[in-house]
């Protein structure tokens, strides 16, 4: 993670060192130095900060967060601390509506078109908020919308790699000299990425390749084709 947070702030007159976690797992950052605001603004927008009171979330705003649960719901975790621990949950009808023009297809399965998986990081807009119940709902941002639009339109295929650092994976691809596959290594958060397939290249083919060195890594292949086909036209 440290790796990453150098090559992050390369050109920038600032120190940034990881000092811990919070209970909820979000990296705590201790950033000095002349360009600290710059620095922090490249971090929110590239993975988020951490909404940590209840009290300043607002009803229809959007937030960074990182999917935490996949199952009959989507549980996103944007950082939420105080008064307690607490997801913003998106349902099935949610994303049915939103990424599968309201097809009668599982939670299960649209995440697994979409590459949606534990650790990785959505734009979410909070649409539902009880305070008093604890409770938050929320469907996907219109800027997560338009990523998944622009990522279908390229028809360029992806790797979604989790639990692995860039420099890790950008390693495995020079060993086993993949890289005239592949276009680029574009992270989603400090240990998830994503890795963009050249045009023509079968992202589900390189997966075992990587897997020989990347053992310890999750991956799951985005295929705008497959999308288009069972889910949605974009």
């Amino acid at each position: 993670m440290q790796e990453a947070l150098s090559k992050l702030k390369e050109g920038l007159s600032v120190s940034a060192a990881i000092v811990g976690f919070t209970d909820n797992g979000w990296v705590k950052i201790d950033i000095e130095g002349q360009d600290r605001e710059i620095f922090q603004e490249i971090i929110s927008r590239e993975f988020g900060v951490a909404q940590v009171d209840l009290a300043q979330i607002e009803n229809q705003s959007s937030y960074l967060g990182i999917v935490n649960a996949v199952g009959s719901d989507l549980a996103v975790d944007i950082g939420m601390e105080r008064p307690a621990s607490l997801n913003v949950v998106v349902s099935p009808r949610a994303l049915r509506a939103q990424l599968c023009d309201g097809k009668l297809i599982s939670c299960k399965e649209i995440t697994e078109h979409y590459c949606i998986h534990n650790g990785s990081k959505l734009a979410i807009r909070v649409t539902r908020l009880e305070g008093d119940a604890r409770r938050l709902e929320g469907w996907l941002a219109d800027s997560q919308i338009e990523l998944f639009s622009d990522q279908i339109a390229s028809r360029l295929e992806r790797i979604q790699v989790f639990d692995c650092t860039r420099q890790r994976i950008e390693f495995a691809l020079r060993t086993l000299n993949l890289q005239r596959d592949v276009i680029s290594v574009e992270p989603n958060t400090l240990t998830t990425h994503s890795v963009v397939c050249k045009l023509g290249t079968n992202a589900i083919g390189l997966i075992p390749k990587l897997g020989s060195v990347l053992r310890r890594s999750g991956m799951m292949p985005f295929l705008p084709g497959r999308i288009v086909a069972r889910c949605r036209q974009w």
